[in-house]
């Protein structure tokens, strides 16, 4: 998966990338419901998908960028 193939997934059509976000928050409430043993709230779901969504922009975004940026000899030496 290269950097504009990121950004192809980012820009998806509202539709798709509503259903992919169900999809997501689906998953979250599945492996929330086997780590409690008990369906978990509204709340919980919603808490824990945005913490995925942070922790896959901080570290897949930045390893992108960085490896984007490496190629084309824009990264800072320091």
């Amino acid at each position: 998966m290269c950097f504009g193939t990121l950004k192809n997934v980012m820009g998806m059509s509202g539709q798709k990338q509503e259903q992919r976000q169900r999809y997501l928050k689906a998953k979250v409430a599945m492996a929330l419901y086997s780590e409690y043993g008990r369906v978990p709230k509204e709340s919980e779901i919603d808490e824990v998908y945005h913490l995925t969504l942070v922790l896959y922009k901080a570290v897949l975004g930045t390893h992108f960028l960085r490896k984007h940026q490496k190629r084309t000899g824009q990264l800072a030496l320091f």
